[in-house]
């Protein structure tokens, strides 16, 4: 029954993203642009990177390039639960779904998944486009480290995604936090550059 219901909100959300194929399409136009952009970057860079990346393998495409792959994540985790609350707030569907048995809080994470499902797909793509376009080296990568450390951020992300959530459900209006934490965590989390360049009281 929950696999039901879990795939009749992937159903929905799918046909509702199918349904603005340009949107769609721009989405992975902007992944191309974003890892020319940094390819560039990177190249202008130079050698000067590399000493303060010899932990994370000397190449600063590659750090920069994950970065802001996985950052998606972090994005999804804080806004993906509210924004689809609020969504449904003005299309006037989520009093419709409030009145069936499912629970508010499935309601709230059913709603997340398709989210969750297509920014994978976008991680996928900037790591192709890395790998086979720009040379990007993923050998022996600690996959099972990096898959606990990206589940773990996501559930911490995600609890502040669903307080949000909360208070739209309760004030009609979003966490306006949700904004700060996801700027400081791109600006301080490593996404751009490793955090050892920053001040010791920052790091």
């Amino acid at each position: 029954m929950m696999w039901q219901k879990i795939l009749a909100f992937i159903k929905r959300d799918f046909s509702i993203t199918a349904s603005y194929r340009l949107s769609f399409f721009f989405q992975f136009f902007g992944i191309f642009f974003s890892v020319v952009t940094f390819y560039f970057i990177a190249k202008l860079f130079g050698k000067a990177a590399v000493p303060y990346l010899e932990s994370y393998g000397g190449d600063y495409f590659s750090f920069v390039l994950i970065g802001i792959a996985f950052s998606d994540y972090l994005g999804v985790g804080l806004g993906s639960f509210a924004g689809t609350i609020r969504e449904g707030q003005m299309l006037g569907t989520l009093e419709a779904m409030l009145v069936t048995p499912t629970r508010v809080h499935s309601i709230i994470l059913f709603s997340s998944i398709w989210q969750f499902l297509l920014t994978s797909i976008r991680v996928l793509a900037y790591i192709l486009l890395g790998v086979f376009f720009f040379g990007v080296s993923m050998i022996r990568p600690n996959i099972p480290a990096a898959f606990l450390v990206l589940i773990l951020t996501i559930l911490a992300f995600s609890s502040l995604g669903i307080i949000s959530a909360s208070f739209i459900m309760v004030f009609k209006r979003g966490n306006p936090l949700n904004w700060l934490i996801g700027s400081f965590s791109t600006l301080f989390g490593g996404v751009f550059f490793p955090i050892t360049i920053l001040p010791g009281w920052l790091q």
